[in-house]
């Protein structure tokens, strides 16, 4: 119905950088009305026009077809860097925090949100902006927003027409119970009414007075202007509110004062409550959280921990964990993985699809089961479609649902000789122990590698009677590969077993003689040896070091940044660490500690932000 002023505004900045007192977009359509507004941190309020656009400033505006962009919305500074040795945790101040970036929704969270605002479920990833997604040597491991552009604007205006249309025939559903058909005197009140209920669940958080006064006026230019019916007009303030920064970006401010401690802020109710929310459950709040906002219960580790509890006892939190260790491992990136067909027909879309569905519910079984990270490098239950327990080597696995099987024990254990796993990691051809090496070094180690000079020569070809160990070993002789590959190549080795799309074997297929899938590994200070993959397991499940790794992943994972590089985080990250250790290795008990963590409950203000 109407566009979205988003080109080029930039997805994520640091609270209180951007600008503070923008201008606002001005009408351009039919009627007059120039436009105005004030800025605030993310963006200034958009334009008041008379006809029936709206801009993306902090505010939704009436402006004409299309609504001006509000300020900026900060810079990138303050998002972190790579860390250049992230398992050095000192020093470690109980009086810091990091900074907190301003981001938008996920694809993911966009999706998750409208349904449950909406209960629409009828958009796909395909419909709304997507986000970085890299799989480069030390990138960031889980998915990070992008800026908008045009062609994500024009995403943004069509999934909220599109939305907006499918509200039309239920649009009660978000009706105040008395104002699903209210009589002409009553509509003003019962518009109102909407306003002051459904826009604090959009938005997340309380509405200003402001936004108030501006929805309504929203609202009449609906009514009366465009001639709209009572339903139309609010379905139309629906539309907006979609489009608006209030909606699409992460900034649900508390009203009232700034709480101060030294150097930090507290984190408002809502702030705290969206911000367990969407790490949690990847989703808008529900009724109980915003409730527990509203009375000030988020103020305290207590309050937070109550909440943590009941949330990861929820349905909804099992994606949180499957989201985790899919990207963790970049296994949600396998329909990018091509494999040679000469060599593995049987794989394809459908083997694919199956591989990701059983690696993300064999995440979940750890963490909603027994909860122990040993666990996680051992356990040989899941669940398989028949394609898939071909691939294993599995009998009595018919059709495309899964069935629960217990692997074989002396082949597999644990998520890394899962075929998820082992195909994304394998070539198109065969295994590929330097990307295999890669990935335990670098995700579940936090290992930082250089990358690889341009002069790098490439491994040698498949050759009949050279087996694949042996191939890499020639190749990490070369003065420009040693440095990385006798680190990445020896932990690859120990995948031998497995081939491209994870298949066990014994037999090298070139060389045509026994795998040798002995390693070693840097860990904890030392060189240790394994024999395979299982062994290197083992040595993983009981590592501090890797216990460190797994530790600042999930404090990643919930803050969406690198750790901050002076040591920032440094604190909240040891004390999850600590709670992790002394709760037997339970990843629940990490997840909370997180949750809890001071660096998840305050946040460092920007370089001269104005504090209110």
């Amino acid at each position: 119905m109407f566009s979205l002023a988003l080109a080029g505004l930039g997805c994520k900045g640091v609270i209180g950088t951007g600008d503070t007192g923008g201008p606002g977009g001005s009408g351009s359509g039919s009627g007059t009305g120039s436009g105005s507004g004030s800025g605030n941190s993310i963006g200034s309020t958009t334009g008041s026009g008379s006809a029936t656009g709206t801009g993306i400033g902090a505010n939704p505006g009436t402006g004409s077809s299309t609504g001006s962009t509000g300020g900026s919305t900060g810079t990138d500074a303050g998002t972190g860097s790579e860390p250049t040795n992230p398992l050095t945790l000192t020093p470690a101040s109980p009086t810091t925090a990091g900074l907190q970036p301003v981001q938008r929704l996920t694809s993911r969270e966009y999706l998750n949100t409208i349904r449950d605002l909406l209960a629409d479920t009828t958009l796909t990833v395909a419909d709304v902006p997507s986000e970085q997604d890299s799989t480069d040597n030390n990138a960031f491991p889980f998915r990070q927003p992008t800026a908008i552009e045009t062609v994500d604007a024009d995403n943004l205006e069509g999934a909220a027409e599109q939305l907006a249309t499918n509200l039309v025939s239920k649009i009660a559903t978000v009706l105040p119970a008395s104002c699903t058909a209210p009589a002409t005197t009553a509509e003003a009140g019962c518009a109102t009414q909407f306003i002051n209920t459904f826009g604090p669940k959009i938005y997340r958080r309380p509405l200003s007075a402001k936004e108030v006064t501006d929805l309504t006026t929203l609202y009449q230019t609906g009514r009366t202007t465009l001639a709209l019916t009572f339903t139309g007009a609010i379905d139309f303030l629906v539309e907006a509110m979609l489009q608006s920064p209030g909606f699409i970006y992460h900034w649900e401010k508390d009203p009232g004062t700034t709480i101060k401690s030294g150097s930090i802020v507290q984190l408002g109710n809502y702030q705290l409550a969206n911000r367990l929310s969407y790490f949690l459950w990847g989703s808008m709040p529900d009724t109980a959280l915003f409730a527990a906002a509203a009375a000030g219960q988020l103020s305290t580790v207590d309050g937070v921990q109550t909440q943590v509890t009941r949330m990861l006892a929820d349905p909804k939190a099992q994606d949180t964990m499957a989201d985790f260790f899919d990207d963790l491992l970049d296994v949600n990136t396998l329909p990018t993985r091509p494999k040679d067909a000469t060599v593995y027909p049987m794989y394809n879309a459908t083997l694919s699809t199956a591989m990701e569905t059983e690696f993300r519910s064999f995440g979940v079984s750890i963490v909603s089961g027994s909860g122990l990270f040993s666990d996680l490098f051992s356990s040989t239950s899941s669940s398989v479609t028949q394609p898939l327990a071909t691939v294993y080597g599995l009998t009595g696995v018919t059709g495309t649902a899964a069935k629960a099987v217990t692997l074989n024990a002396a082949q597999r254990g644990g998520i890394l000789t899962l075929a998820g796993f082992l195909t994304i990691t394998g070539e198109t051809n065969g295994s590929d122990p330097v990307r295999r090496g890669h990935d335990i070094y670098t995700r579940l180690l936090c290992g930082v590698l250089p990358n690889p000079p341009p002069s790098v020569p490439p491994v040698p070809a498949p050759t009949a009677g050279i087996s694949t160990r042996q191939r890499f070993i020639t190749h990490d002789q070369n003065a420009c590969t040693a440095g990385c590959h006798t680190v990445m190549d020896p932990i690859g080795f120990g995948f031998e077993n497995y081939d491209g799309i994870g298949q066990y074997r014994t037999i090298d297929p070139d060389a045509k003689t026994a795998i040798d899938a002995s390693g070693t590994i840097p860990l904890d200070g030392q060189i240790k040896t394994f024999t395979n993959a299982l062994q290197l397991g083992s040595l993983l499940a009981t590592s501090p070091q890797a216990q460190t790794c797994f530790s600042i992943e999930w404090m990643r994972y919930a803050l969406n940044r690198w750790e901050d590089t002076g040591g920032a985080d440094n604190y909240s990250i040891q004390s999850a660490l600590t709670a992790f250790q002394s709760g037997g290795l339970n990843i629940r008990s990490l997840i909370a500690a997180v949750a809890t963590s001071q660096t998840f409950r305050y946040r460092l203000p920007a370089t001269g932000e104005v504090l209110q």
